[in-house]
């Protein structure tokens, strides 16, 4: 431990080096899991039976004892007080970049963190496990129709597949929008209003919720549409699904992450677009008919080996 981190912390000496290689190894684990766990192709959610007989039991409250609590606050301090995580949150967003589980990126980060760990004392082993395997392909979206279109031109959409979304045919499709706000809207539209159309959820994310400390709330109330929107806009036909970016900053960079398909419901390909491609579309519909071209070429390749790790006590040094 260098003599910068122990004038940065205020801990007693004799449990200072324990705390702050359990704070290093548990932020490693934390930022490797929080990063690969979000896998492109996941099982679908399996249904709970419940029955009406036994009521549902409430959780146990998990209650600390103060020892616990005391060095969990150390923990807390020592995480506030270094730079660590920071560093080793750049690196593997920075250096080695998008790690999709299957992809070489993945297997970089398992090298990564295994050799981290080890370097501050913990006992790392890779084992082999078999991983979903899901790629990106193309993804372009351009209008192609929209009211006040001069002669000759389009409009380019900025967007992105949802991680584990279908593809369009290989040469896209060509398709009028719907617009609308959330679930609720859309169920208002006739079945014949939404068949064969590419709707788009234009559900911003709640700024106002996320500034009164309630961002986890703000985030679940927008990330359900990533989740559940595609198979929802399939049961009124829909052949494609498009979301607004969940995310608290309205620009054009489209921002993603996993879609899941409901059993009872055609998988149509889907997309997240940016912020401000939403509320263009959006501006557009409400004037008048609006047709895009889709193309989105992902593909599910067989299931790849991957490194996990598993990390015990600290060695003896």
């Amino acid at each position: 431990m260098t003599s910068r981190w122990r004038s940065r912390l205020v801990i007693p000496s004799e449990v200072e080096e324990s705390l702050a290689m359990r704070m290093r190894s548990i932020t490693l684990i934390a930022i490797f899991f929080c990063f690969w766990v979000t896998r492109a192709n996941a099982e679908e959610p399996k249904s709970i039976p419940t029955s009406t007989a036994t009521p549902t039991p409430t959780a146990t409250p998990i209650v600390f004892s103060p020892q616990t609590l005391s060095e969990l606050k150390q923990l807390q301090k020592a995480a506030l007080n270094s730079d660590y995580a920071y560093k080793q949150v750049a690196h593997l967003a920075n250096n080695i970049g998008p790690r999709l589980s299957g992809s070489a990126q993945a297997a970089k980060a398992v090298e990564y963190v295994a050799n981290e760990l080890k370097a501050i004392g913990c006992e790392v082993q890779l084992e082999k496990a078999m991983v979903p395997h899901w790629v990106r392909g193309e993804e372009t979206a351009v209008l192609v129709q929209f009211p006040g279109q001069a002669e000759n031109t389009t409009q380019k959409i900025v967007l992105t597949a949802l991680g584990a979304s279908v593809a369009t045919p290989q040469e896209g499709l060509v398709s009028e929008v719907v617009a609308v706000k959330n679930f609720d809207e859309l169920k208002s539209l006739s079945h014949d209003r939404v068949a064969g159309k590419i709707v788009l959820f234009n559900h911003p994310f709640d700024k106002q919720m996320a500034a009164e400390s309630r961002a986890g709330d703000a985030y679940g109330e927008s990330v359900v549409y990533r989740s559940d929107g595609p198979s929802a806009a399939a049961r009124q036909g829909a052949v494609a699904c498009l979301i607004r970016s969940v995310g608290g900053a309205d620009y054009r960079l489209p921002h993603t992450g996993q879609t899941n398909y409901a059993n009872d419901a055609p998988k149509i390909p889907a997309g997240a677009v940016t912020a401000e491609d939403a509320d263009l579309i959006a501006d557009l519909v409400r004037q008048g008919p609006v047709k895009m071209k889709l193309v989105l070429t992902p593909q599910q390749l067989p299931d790849a080996e991957f490194g996990l790790m598993g990390f015990g006590h600290r060695r003896n040094r």
